[in-house]
């Protein structure tokens, strides 16, 4: 007798399915309030409205557009370290150019 289970196609639960397949009335909702946050920052114009718009900002893009909120919390946190650290390596090469002007 033919053993049929390897060559059938993988069975997905209902729980992976909804997981897999896109949600886009969530990525409007997202993006609505990535707009809401962007006319707050431009309008206020206060600079820890703007701190915290970005910081806002970003985690919402990383967590919903790129998927990491699906993640394990090492790998989270190792996107997170190294994008402190190159945001501080990004920002003292900026810095002495703006002194200097």
């Amino acid at each position: 007798m033919t053993d049929l289970s390897a060559e059938s196609p993988a069975i997905v639960s209902d729980a992976e399915a909804a997981r897999s397949t896109a949600n886009y009335g969530l990525y409007l909702r997202v993006w609505g309030v990535l707009l809401l946050i962007t006319l707050a920052m431009v309008f206020i114009g206060n600079p820890i409205v703007l701190i915290l718009g970005m910081c806002l900002k970003a985690t919402l893009i990383a967590s919903f557009f790129m998927h990491l909120r699906d993640e394990t919390r090492d790998f989270i946190l190792m996107i997170a370290v190294s994008i402190v650290l190159f945001s501080l390596v990004l920002f003292g090469l900026i810095v002495p150019d703006g002194l200097g002007m």
